[in-house]
């Protein structure tokens, strides 16, 4: 009987650490500086974690605009990183629910009707959103 127990201990116990292995190697998005630069337009999205929570940092730096820098938090499911950006813009703090497809390590960032409460804004139904090919964010890429 002590065997057996001990077996089964042992065959849970590897069994738990077999599924983690396999959800970490196909998992699609990687910790790491995703980011894309042209014509005077550097955004940068510092992945810190995955787990399927998402967080980092997030820099847009447009061309003769003002740069915009703070903290993603948010998650992974299906295809999508969808959570919340929190930043400061002109001395002024405010949060907007953004959106990044991932293919082939690089997100494509989502735009779509949105909705304003107090300083958080977000989108009105995250499966109408449209993914911009030009700005690219490409994983090893970061210029800020």
């Amino acid at each position: 009987m002590k065997f057996l127990v001990s077996f089964m201990a042992v065959f849970l116990l590897f069994s738990c650490d077999q599924s983690k292995k396999a959800n970490t190697e196909t998992f699609p998005v990687k910790a790491g500086c995703y980011g894309y630069a042209e014509d005077g337009t550097k955004i940068t999205f510092q992945i810190t974690r995955v787990d399927p929570l998402v967080q980092g940092t997030l820099i847009y730096d447009w061309a003769e605009k003002d740069r915009n820098s703070g903290s993603f938090n948010g998650s992974y499911e299906n295809g999508l990183i969808l959570g919340t950006y929190s930043f400061v813009s002109e001395g002024t703090e405010s949060s907007r629910e953004i959106a990044f497809r991932v293919k082939d390590s690089v997100l494509l960032e989502g735009y779509g009707e949105k909705q304003s409460s107090g300083k958080m804004t977000t989108f009105i139904n995250t499966g109408d959103l449209k993914f911009e090919e030009r700005f690219k964010l490409t994983l090893g890429k970061c210029q800020n």
